[in-house]
């Protein structure tokens, strides 16, 4: 695999469970698949209770898994671990595999599947068992779904980046120092005369120099190398009579002549940054068919209590989904035949009651029978 590859997946991982907004997204799809318990039956009978006791919390962490790998992978993918000599299903760890999609020349399969490689653990490739949820595409670029989503969120997470620098950037002193040669004065002469008087005052000696001229001199009659050794010892002088601390250091830098320095200003901030977050969450709630109640009024959140047939036909597709898998899983790690197994999850419903006026509003259209009037007594009293 690929550098690039490999990077794209960790970010994808980021992204999956780290991002709020696809957090969010999940976790609603998975509340509203299984709002209330599920019935497992087998051969026309419910599971014994002692069965269902230790089934019922598995499947459900198991089913919330696969909700993940159908949207990470566009598929899902189980094997079976016994625990307390009961099969149970497990999907394999996000991050300990990898998948692809490959060509079929089975008979009774389509012509591309998707495989999977486990690269942590000690599940082998054979045991995992992988059910579509999206068709298998033939490409090359990375095989998931949230593929889309996932360069919205590079960008953004780029351009976070650049206003982090400029931010950095701004917080600190800049300073730019270039030279300045005057215009006017651009003859031979002037320029050699400005050339000698830099290196004069960096190194002590000029072109014209000769043994006889005056050179300056340190206190001990000793000739000095260049002008810097003066000038850096008489301001070390000057700091060091004024400054008690004998810890004191002071660093000194000498400019030729001609040089200037430049404070550079801040840098302007973009508003790029919040034009790409909200292209980034418009395609997170697009992409699950979810509104973001966060860009909802009060009369738009009271309206919306009431499920969208879109939004509650993906529910159901998701929970069709969730129930064929549960089904072969179970069936697969109790070695029974698939048409023998039943598994049916209790979806949220399209209405929903949020105050005692979708209350009135049931009872006046005479849709509360007695044993609902119980039930709605019971929401509001602890002593029932």
């Amino acid at each position: 695999m690929h550098d690039e590859d490999v990077d794209m997946r960790q970010t994808l991982y980021e992204m999956m469970f780290s991002d709020p907004d696809v957090v969010l997204c999940i976790n609603r799809i998975g509340n509203s698949c299984m709002h209330g318990s599920f019935t497992i039956t087998e051969g026309g009978r419910e599971v014994t209770p002692k069965l269902r006791e230790q089934l019922l919390p598995r499947y459900e962490i198991f089913m919330r898994d696969c909700i993940r790998m159908i949207y990470l992978c566009g598929f899902a993918a189980f094997y079976i671990r016994k625990v307390n000599k009961i099969p149970l299903p497990f999907c394999p760890a996000i991050g300990s595999f990898t998948w692809d999609t490959t060509a079929s020349t089975k008979r009774g399969e389509g012509n591309a599947l998707y495989t999977i490689h486990v690269t942590h653990g000690d599940v082998k490739d054979r045991e995992v068992h992988i059910i579509n949820y999206y068709s298998p595409i033939l490409g090359q670029n990375m095989k998931t779904p949230m593929l889309s989503l996932l360069r919205h969120f590079i960008v953004m997470r780029e351009v976070a980046s650049s206003v982090q620098a400029v931010a950095k950037f701004n917080r600190e002193k800049h300073v730019v120092i270039h030279e300045h040669i005057d215009v006017k004065d651009q003859t031979t002469s002037g320029l050699q005369l400005l050339d000698d008087v830099r290196r004069y005052t960096l190194t002590g000696q000029h072109s014209l120099m000769g043994d006889r001229l005056q050179k300056l001199k340190s206190r001990d009659n000793k000739t000095l190398g260049n002008t810097n050794d003066a000038k850096f010892h008489w301001i070390q002088t000057q700091f060091a009579a004024s400054d008690h601390n004998s810890q004191a250091r002071v660093s000194t830098h000498v400019l030729p002549p001609n040089m200037e320095m430049t404070e550079l200003g801040p840098l302007a901030s973009s508003t790029d940054y919040e034009v790409c977050v909200t292209h980034y969450k418009e395609a997170v709630y697009t992409f699950f068919g979810i509104q973001n109640a966060s860009n909802l009024s009060i009369a738009t959140k009271t309206a919306s209590d009431f499920v969208s047939m879109e939004h509650h036909m993906q529910t159901r597709n998701i929970s069709n989904f969730l129930q064929h898998v549960a089904e072969k899983a179970y069936a697969v790690g109790f070695d029974v035949e698939l048409h023998q197994v039943e598994i049916v999850l209790h979806r949220v419903p399209r209405a929903a009651i949020n105050s005692t006026d979708d209350i009135k509003k049931l009872s006046d259209a005479e849709l509360l029978g007695g044993p609902d009037r119980k039930k709605l007594k019971k929401m509001y009293s602890d002593d029932l």
